[in-house]
């Protein structure tokens, strides 16, 4: 805790006049973190939603690019080690149903299923597969020291995968269910 204050400029007493609990200065600093979404770097742009191939693969190297920086792979694992003991923590950290990257991809689903050029029934639970496949399992191989040498392979190969699954086809099932 000293260090803490020492850090944010003010005195051990102050800190705990904010956060009487070392826990309460835990969950706010992991929960500024996670929320911030220029930390460790500013997201890009948003990608052009008329290519779809395009729009995935940014959408992909972006959340890879982040999974991957040294920052995001210690905040995991800080977020693993004590997922059992701040499970509401755990939840806002590793699930990903509601950041926005997840509702990008879901939006940029919707727009070309209205239009006939791809089958997405579940635009929600299509967006948080698609990114588990292509950020996700990076991220959970870096956790524990395992990183990729070719991230943008790994990339291609996700987006070209997820795109085969999204043809409309005449003889297939409209549902995966």
């Amino acid at each position: 805790m000293n260090a803490i204050a020492a850090a944010a400029g003010t005195t051990k007493p102050s800190l705990y006049a904010r956060f009487p609990t070392k826990e309460d200065v835990f969950r706010s600093v992991l929960g500024w973190a996670m929320s911030r979404s220029d930390w460790p770097w500013p997201e890009p742009e948003l990608p052009d939603y008329e290519d779809l191939e395009k729009a995935l693969t940014a959408i992909a190297d972006t959340a890879v690019r982040r999974a991957l920086d040294p920052s995001m792979i210690k905040l995991q694992q800080v977020a693993v080690a004590y997922a059992s003991r701040y499970p509401d923590i755990a939840r806002k950290a590793l699930g990903s149903g509601h950041w926005p990257r997840t509702r990008q991809v879901a939006e940029l689903l919707r727009r070309h299923a209205a239009t006939g050029a791809i089958v997405a029934d579940d635009p929600d639970t299509l967006a948080e597969l698609f990114l588990g496949m292509a950020a996700g399992a990076p991220a959970r191989l870096a956790s524990f020291g395992i990183i990729r040498d070719n991230p943008d392979e790994h990339i291609r190969a996700a987006v070209a995968l997820f795109l085969r699954s999204l043809h409309p086809e005449t003889d297939r099932p409209r549902s995966y269910e």
